[in-house]
């Protein structure tokens, strides 16, 4: 069974990392906070512009090894026009979101999709297609920054594992669409 998962790093008040303030010692307490766990079984790995333009800044910088999507399709929703990282499979691709899910699915060979940024997770949960949201949450209050899902929809979670971390860090994955426990 394929299943969508948005994994994401966010601080005790909900904030993520990546617009947080402050000098150095806040961006190397952000940058530690920042890595959230990442799926080794991802078949497909679905992005936005922003994500996919970070991304693309690393490479620039860092060369092919900071590319860090596992083989296979990447698929961009984008409006914007930009150049593929080379040795990539990626697929620029402009609409909604559920235009595309079935498409993604499919070229993920049975494996998950991994969502990759806030505003793209907060549509996919809008819309009812995103089965699972895995979280680190980390003991440190941000005050301000990007929530983790901007656009978001009521939607009924089950929380289906919580692990503490040495660090004092939680993980936690919640399912999206049950009702019930199994």
């Amino acid at each position: 069974m394929v299943r969508t998962v948005y994994y994401a790093s966010i601080s005790l008040d909900g904030f993520t990392a990546d617009s947080a303030p402050g000098g150095e010692s806040a961006k190397a307490e952000n940058d530690r906070f920042r890595v959230a766990e990442s799926p080794a079984n991802a078949g497909a790995v679905v992005m936005g512009a922003g994500t996919y333009a970070r991304l693309q800044r690393q490479v620039g910088e860092g060369g092919a090894g900071a590319w860090d999507c596992p083989p296979g399709p990447v698929w961009v929703y984008t409006h914007h026009e930009f150049p593929a990282v080379p040795g990539a499979d990626i697929m620029f691709v402009r609409g909604p979101v559920g235009e595309f899910a079935a498409d993604i699915a499919d070229s993920a060979n049975g494996s998950d999709v991994w969502l990759r940024g806030a505003d793209l997770a907060g549509q996919y949960l809008h819309h009812g297609l995103l089965d699972e949201l895995r979280l680190m949450v980390h003991p440190v209050l941000l005050g301000q920054g990007r929530p983790l899902l901007p656009l978001a929809a009521e939607r009924p979670a089950l929380l289906l594992s919580a692990r503490r971390s040495a660090d004092g860090s939680m993980r936690l994955c919640y399912g999206f669409g049950a009702t019930e426990e199994p």
